[in-house]
């Protein structure tokens, strides 16, 4: 049996499993949704749900999907039959259905007694159904691996180790100790960093092998998530605006560059990268501004959500300093994916990696290998008076401390 790893974000599926509503998954394609699915059908079992009650239907398949386009409440009443009891769909790859939204709507508005789970790889298309299905969907977003998740299929010790010393935003501990295995979790770290957290990428051991997922993998969302779900007249600019995103990985985006670099209009780049974005493969942060006079208000920076996928991209898996502080800055943006996040840059050049605002609080991040106190830093420190910052670095754990506020260096594998 393969082996599959509990991801972070089950429990808070799981608590809805018995609500009305329909839970919807999104995500980058081979992040694990199918996966998933396939647990909460064995969680639903064990619950004591009857096997027979609990329906696994994938829409890659064309002639489930035709059946389902073509009448989708008789396609379900097929599988209740005359049964009174509730029945559960786990519906993957809902993006190939045409008019899903509306389909789905019918479904929960008409038939009682069933449960609702769908996946889906295009953001884009379930923001659609989430539009037909306001206050009757709940939508979550699934990512490749975290570090956590990556600890979990490769080293249980260190995921314990990891989870005792890892850096609480929330109550940061004043006390520093020493880190005995920290560089033994920077192995990982690094292995992490190189080769991303795609599941079956993280599962592989051979390295030939998972660059040639990580081809496969591209290949594949090229294919089926451009070319399928946006029409083929996008596949040859998408895979060369990807590749000129590589190489500019962590930076700011600059239109006009960009545009002569793949011959494009700059509407039209800013189409696309809306695409990349809606369908996982990059992530735009915009710039923090409340002094308008001194700081940057447009061009945001890009970053990749999996930091493999962007290594095979640019042709690289061995690293200069400068190339994997790059890398490590990316992983910090991976971190706070789902919460607020901006960079800081004024008109002075002055700039700050992160500023997170978690818990109605501003948290400034400044990610290097080694921990220094830029006068950039400084600057935000001077000018906003956070509570706390942080520096994350690559081996060193201490507190420092500006004015009234507390400075903490953690190593970028316990952030």
């Amino acid at each position: 049996m393969e082996k599959t790893i509990e991801r972070e974000i089950e429990p808070d599926i799981l608590k809805w499993l018995d609500s009305e509503e329909i839970i919807a998954i999104r995500g980058a394609r081979q992040a694990g949704k199918t996966t998933l699915l396939k647990r909460f059908e064995n969680i639903l079992i064990e619950k004591g749900v009857n096997k027979n009650r609990i329906h696994f239907i994938t829409f890659e398949d064309d002639i489930e999907k035709e059946k389902f386009e073509r009448n989708p409440k008789e396609y379900i009443e097929y599988f209740i039959g005359e049964d009174k009891e509730k029945h559960f769909f786990l519906l993957d790859e809902v993006q190939y259905i045409k008019k899903a939204g509306k389909l789905l709507k019918l479904i929960y508005d008409t038939l009682e007694n069933i449960k609702i789970i769908i996946t889906g790889s295009s953001s884009l298309d379930l923001n659609e159904i989430g539009s037909f299905l306001v206050g009757r969907v709940l939508l979550f977003e699934l990512y490749p691996f975290s570090f956590f998740e990556f600890l979990k299929a490769k080293d249980k010790r260190l995921l314990d180790y990891y989870s005792k010393n890892r850096f609480n935003i929330s109550k940061p501990k004043k006390e520093i100790r020493e880190l005995i295995f920290l560089e033994e979790l920077n192995k990982l770290f690094r292995e992490y960093i190189c080769y991303g957290g795609y599941p079956k990428v993280v599962l592989e051991k051979d390295l030939e092998k998972k660059k040639f997922l990580l081809k496969n993998l591209y290949l594949t969302y090229v294919e089926k998530d451009i070319v399928k779900v946006y029409g083929i007249k996008y596949k040859e600019r998408i895979m060369k605006l990807i590749k000129t995103l590589a190489a500019i990985n962590t930076g700011l985006i600059n239109y006009n560059e960009i545009s002569e670099a793949i011959e494009l209009y700059d509407k039209e780049v800013k189409q696309l990268l809306s695409i990349l974005e809606d369908t996982y493969i990059i992530k735009l942060i915009k710039p923090y501004h409340k002094n308008l006079a001194t700081e940057l208000k447009k061009n945001p920076k890009v970053y990749f959500i999996d930091t493999g996928l962007r290594n095979f991209l640019a042709e690289r898996f061995d690293f200069s300093e400068d190339e994997f502080g790059k890398l490590a800055e990316n992983y910090v943006m991976r971190l706070f994916v789902n919460k607020k996040t901006n960079f800081w840059r004024t008109t002075a050049k002055a700039e700050v990696d992160f500023i997170i605002e978690p818990e109605n609080m501003l948290l400034p991040i400044e990610a290097k290998l080694k921990p220094k106190i830029t006068r950039s830093f400084r600057s935000f420190i001077n000018f906003y008076n956070p509570k706390i910052a942080i520096l994350a670095n690559l081996k060193k754990l201490e507190k420092l401390k500006i004015d009234s506020t507390e400075i903490f260096a953690v190593p970028l594998a316990l952030l």
